[in-house]
């Protein structure tokens, strides 16, 4: 069981069947303003949110975001967003060979949401820092790949505060978690080992 640490985080593995484990990703999970914009429907009650986790959320390379000394013991080891390194989707990987001199190679896909009273705060740049040294220092990884819908102007900056470079946009992409037929243009970004290697040693 892999458990990474920040300097006020600590993502650790999610755990299914746990009742407050479900409670704590549904009261954030069920806000409009989170799902959605990270590609993924709004959970309609705790019961959805448990499958989430058990289906979804206990995969491989796939963290719950702890506050490591949360101002409220009701946030104590409880979740307050996600962040996982997926393999590449194919749709993604289609794009990714029409960008001149971008190889997919050894690669993954960094996702994260955090819960909306936490915005504003640089977790997510912590969380992320944590996640993509665990990608090059252990999963021997030679870049990371991050995308974001054109018109979430938050996960953009989030992205350039971890250092993701903007590769190009890839149009009509299909947001196959969420309802209907919906598309998005969205902005395709990696961080290479060795981009990496020189910000840590700077």
């Amino acid at each position: 069981m892999t458990i990474l640490m920040a300097d006020d985080l600590i993502l650790r593995p999610w755990r299914a069947n746990d009742e407050a484990e479900a409670q704590a990703l549904f009261r954030y999970a069920k806000d409009p303003e989170i799902g959605p914009s990270a590609g993924w429907n709004t959970h309609a009650d705790v019961q959805e949110s448990a499958a989430i986790i058990r289906d979804v959320l206990c995969g491989a390379e796939s963290y719950a975001i702890v506050l490591r000394k949360p101002d409220d013991k009701e946030l104590a080891d409880a979740p307050i967003g996600s962040i996982s390194l997926q393999p590449v989707p194919d749709q993604v990987l289609h794009h990714i060979a029409a960008f001149e001199s971008c190889e997919p190679g050894n690669t993954m896909e960094l996702g994260f949401w955090i819960g909306k009273p936490f915005w504003g705060r640089g977790l997510v740049p912590q969380a992320s820092r944590a996640l993509i040294d665990h990608a090059f220092d252990d999963l021997h990884l030679n870049a990371v790949w991050c995308r974001h819908d054109v018109e979430n102007v938050k996960s953009g900056r989030a992205q350039d505060k971890i250092g993701f470079e903007r590769v190009g946009v890839m149009r009509h992409i299909h947001m196959s978690l969420l309802p209907g037929e919906v598309y998005r243009d969205e902005e395709l970004r990696r961080i290479t080992r060795e981009q990496w290697e020189k910000r840590s040693q700077g």
